[in-house]
């Protein structure tokens, strides 16, 4: 399931909200844990960035289309988490 979900990112428009996201840190799969998940993390300027930004991707008529097509089935739960980086933290 994770290898399929993968693909599907892989394969469709999910880079393209780079334009509108900005800075993707990674696309990572679970190996230990809660299986079969599929965890991406942006960088944002700030929460008022992040706001602006995915308003503007949602507003896309491409976006809405790519959504709309996404088999509904492979998507369980959806999880979001704002992580502020520590002083100490080489990710700033």
């Amino acid at each position: 399931m994770r290898q399929r979900v993968a693909r599907l990112l892989r394969e469709t428009r999910v880079s393209d909200s780079a334009k509108y996201l900005g800075r993707c840190l990674g696309f990572f799969t679970t190996e230990i844990g809660t299986l079969n998940q599929i965890v991406h993390m942006w960088v944002y300027d700030n929460l008022a960035h992040r706001e602006s930004a995915r308003a503007k991707m949602g507003q896309d008529p491409d976006w809405q289309k790519f959504v709309a097509e996404q088999p509904k089935h492979l998507l369980i739960g959806q999880e979001t988490r704002i992580l502020n980086p520590t002083s100490f933290s080489p990710l700033k």
